[in-house]
C-alpha cells in the first residue's frame, strides 16, 4: 500500500457514509405520516371510546372480578411461589 491510495480509502469511506444516510433518509420518506391534528383526533377517539379504570373519576371502578389485569398478575404471582412457569406472562419478577 502506498501513500496513493490513501485518498482512495477516505473518498470510499465519504460515499460509504454518503449513502447510508442517503439510505436512511429514502426510508424517512417512504415513512406513512398523518396531521398532529389528525393524531390528536385519533388518541382523543381512542381515549373516549376505551374504558381506563386508572381514571376513576370517569369511568368509576370496575366490578369486583372483573378486571382481566388484576387476575392476570395473581396467576403470576402464584406460580413464581409454586416455582411452576405460567403461559400468561413473559417472565416473573421475585
Amino acid at each position: 500500500m502506498g501513500e496513493q491510495d490513501l485518498p482512495l480509502k477516505i473518498q470510499y469511506l465519504k460515499l460509504k457514509r454518503i449513502n447510508e444516510l442517503n439510505k436512511k433518509l429514502k426510508e424517512e420518506l417512504v415513512r406513512e405520516r398523518i396531521t398532529a391534528s389528525n393524531a390528536c383526533l385519533s388518541i382523543i377517539d381512542y381515549a373516549t371510546s376505551h374504558e381506563d379504570y386508572a381514571l376513576p373519576e370517569i369511568w368509576g371502578y370496575p366490578a369486583p372480578g372483573s378486571n382481566p389485569h388484576r387476575a392476570n398478575a395473581q396467576k403470576i404471582h402464584k406460580s413464581a411461589r409454586t416455582g411452576s412457569s405460567s403461559d400468561n406472562g413473559c417472565c416473573v419478577i421475585v
